[in-house]
């Protein structure tokens, strides 16, 4: 296969997306991605799971003979970057058409490409004049909206355009195969849902943190809103190791990366292609001197599970600054170094600047002001028994995912 090759031209389409909208190819960059044969039985491009994590399946063959056209290349991996951010690839309800269902949200996310970006089989909201569609509505107003003109094909709708249109498109036309990847996300039990769900939060807040203020305020209103719907945390879970492990499998774990550091040899341009091997996290532990040996052997005892997975962990004991930091090794440590105030932005502005784990862990008790410093990675603050109040204003305002010891 042609692997090296097209996952090169998979990444320089990310770098144009990079310099016309930077939020999908932020998102498009934390993505997994694999090139694929016809024997995998993937025979186009399509997002879907890959050992339960987001990923984009290119077709070798369908990349190099059916997306020729640069700008349908790039079109064609915004319409499935988007699918993810409705959330498309969750709805499974047996009631509704499928069919219908993935017309309906073709027509969601097609409206917020521009239509020379897409191949001409793509459906619009114009293939179906007379329905008088509105824009940037849900897949359910699209879907009942189709489901209407089914029904009145003979009657109502006899001899229009809007009938013909919908008759012409058949399940394996018009891109519509592409949806069949998402089947194996329907039978995902509760607790793999929950870390598909952690996720989608992080690309999503990864996303949301790289893209400057002014150019995210430039998307459309309809997919400004969905962000930020995703962007809204949800209350702590009582269940804090269960918080934990959604945390840890979901964290980013990207193969393929845009970086300003190594130049692409095959375009001698930058940015060029970064692989990454490994998932890596940074705990930080508040050492304060409010936190109870006890808590402290807890915590380490559900972080040990993560770190025998094969995660690199390493650990930054802080209070007002960082104290001490040393790669995690199984082990409790017997003493911590710190004991005085206590400054959320040192550890944050660390993994800013220095680690780049796909994830931040935070445990402490909560006691110290909202850190300023904005995480450019997912969070998971721990809290301990002591620690902040989970009802307070203090703990709704730490940013990323919180839970709390019980």
């Amino acid at each position: 296969m042609n692997t090296k090759r097209i996952t090169e031209e998979v990444t320089r389409t990310s770098i144009e997306l990079l310099l016309k909208e930077p939020f999908y190819s932020h998102l498009f960059s934390s993505l997994n991605k694999e090139v694929v044969d016809n024997a995998s039985g993937f025979k186009t491009m399509a997002v879907g799971l890959h050992k339960k994590i987001y990923c984009l399946y290119v077709n070798e063959n369908f990349w190099d003979t059916f997306l020729i056209n640069k700008l349908h290349r790039y079109g064609v991996i915004k319409h499935e970057i988007l699918h993810i951010v409705f959330k498309h690839l969750q709805v499974n309800d047996p009631q509704l058409n499928r069919h219908l269902l993935n017309i309906a949200m073709d027509l969601v996310v097609n409206q917020y490409i521009e239509r020379h970006a897409l191949p001409d089989e793509s459906v619009f909201i114009e293939t179906f004049p007379e329905l008088n569609l509105e824009k940037e509505k849900g897949y359910r107003y699209y879907y009942d909206k189709l489901n209407h003109l089914q029904c009145n094909c003979n009657t109502l709708y006899r001899d229009t355009v809007a009938a013909a249109n919908l008759a012409s498109i058949e399940t394996s036309s018009h891109g519509l195969d592409r949806h069949e990847l998402w089947k194996e996300i329907y039978s995902l039990n509760h607790i793999d849902k929950e870390i598909l769900e952690a996720q989608l939060e992080n690309l999503v807040n990864i996303a949301h943190n790289k893209t400057p203020l002014k150019l995210f305020s430039s998307l459309p209103a309809g997919i400004q809103i969905q962000i930020n719907n995703i962007l809204v945390k949800p209350k702590a879970l009582v269940d804090w190791r269960r918080v934990l492990k959604l945390f840890s499998e979901s964290s980013s774990k990207t193969r393929v990366k845009n970086t300003l550091k190594r130049p692409s040899k095959r375009f001698g341009t930058v940015p060029g292609i970064k692989i990454k091997h490994h998932q890596k996290l940074l705990v930080a532990l508040d050492t304060s001197g409010s936190i109870s040996k006890k808590e402290y052997e807890i915590f380490f005892s559900e972080l040990y599970h993560i770190w025998r997975r094969g995660t690199v962990i390493r650990v930054v004991e802080c209070d007002a600054t960082i104290q001490h930091s040393y790669e995690y090794t199984g082990h409790i440590p017997s003493a911590v170094h710190g004991g005085g105030g206590t400054d959320f932005n040192a550890p944050i502005r660390y993994a800013n600047e220095v680690y780049h784990p796909d994830g931040l862990i935070y445990f402490t008790d909560g006691v110290a002001g909202t850190p300023v410093v904005v995480p450019r990675t997912q969070v998971l603050w721990v809290i301990s028994r002591q620690g902040i109040d989970a009802g307070s204003e203090a703990f709704k305002n730490l940013p990323g995912r919180k839970a709390k010891l019980i």
